[in-house]
C-alpha cells in the first residue's frame, strides 16, 4: 500500500490519500481464502492492475449469499462458510473480528478513503466464479501520475544538461569543431541533435559563433 500527503498552503491540517487501504485489502484476502472450495485444483488469485486489484475465487458464495447480495448489502449474518476449521482458526488469531462482517469493513474502509465503490462478478449466473474487485483511488492515481511527469522531466533536463555540457567541452578543445563532428564524439546524439543544442546553448548566452559557418569557429562564453 502506498499513500501521498497532500498540505495546502498557510495551513497546518493535512489530508492522506491512499491507494488502497489496507483494512480492505485485508479483508478481502481473508474473504477469498476463506470461501474457496479447497477439493478443486483453482487458486486464490489477487491480481494488481495500475487502477485496480481482484481477488478471485474459482467458485461462487453459498447460498443465500449470491453476487447480487455482495454488491447490494454490507453485512451477512447468515452466510455459510466452506471452510469451518479455517474461519474458526482465523478468528482465534483475530483475523476475523465478526463472523459475517468483513465486506462491510471492506466497503467502509474504501469509502472513508474516496476509494470507487467495491464491485463483485461476474454479472451472470452462468460463470463459476468470484471476482472481487477494489478499484484504486482517482486522486491518488492523479498525484503519482503527476509525479511521474515532474519525474520524468526533471531527469530529461538532466540528460540535456549533461550532453550540452560535452557539447561546450568539445569547442573548448577546438572551437572549428562541426556538428558532424561532436556527433561522432558523443555517439548517442545526432548531428541534427547536436544542432538543436547548440541552438540552445547560443540563446541562453553559453556560446557564440564568430566568422562565418564554414571559416568561423565557437567561443564558450560561460
Amino acid at each position: 500500500m502506498a499513500s501521498y500527503t497532500i498540505r495546502e498552503a498557510d495551513k497546518i491540517e493535512h489530508k492522506i490519500i491512499y491507494n488502497y487501504p489496507l483494512t480492505a485489502f485485508e479483508e478481502l484476502a481473508t474473504n477469498a481464502i476463506l470461501h474457496k472450495e479447497y477439493d478443486t485444483p483453482e487458486y486464490v488469485g489477487i491480481y494488481i492492475y495500475k487502477d485496480r486489484i481482484s481477488f478471485v475465487n474459482h467458485n461462487r458464495p453459498l447460498p443465500p449469499v449470491t453476487i447480487e447480495a455482495l454488491n447490494r448489502d454490507r453485512s451477512f449474518d447468515r452466510r455459510q462458510y466452506l471452510n469451518k476449521e479455517l474461519k474458526d482458526m482465523f478468528f482465534s488469531l483475530n483475523l476475523i473480528e465478526s463472523y459475517g462482517s468483513g465486506i462491510r469493513r471492506a466497503k467502509d474502509a474504501l469509502l472513508e478513503n474516496g476509494s470507487p465503490e467495491l464491485k463483485f462478478y461476474p454479472d451472470n449466473e452462468e460463470d463459476n466464479y468470484t471476482n472481487a474487485v477494489m478499484g484504486v483511488n482517482k486522486e491518488f492515481l492523479k498525484e503519482f501520475n503527476d509525479s511521474t511527469t515532474k519525474e520524468t522531466t526533471k531527469e530529461t533536463t538532466k540528460e540535456i544538461s549533461s550532453i550540452q555540457e560535452q557539447i561546450v567541452l568539445l569547442m573548448k578543445s577546438n572551437s572549428s569543431i562541426t556538428a558532424e563532428q561532436i556527433a561522432n564524439e558523443i555517439k548517442e546524439i545526432s548531428a541534427d541533435g547536436v544542432r538543436y543544442h547548440i541552438r540552445n546553448l547560443k540563446a541562453h548566452g553559453v556560446i557564440k559563433r564568430e566568422g562565418s559557418t564554414k571559416s568561423g569557429k565557437w567561443v564558450v562564453l560561460k
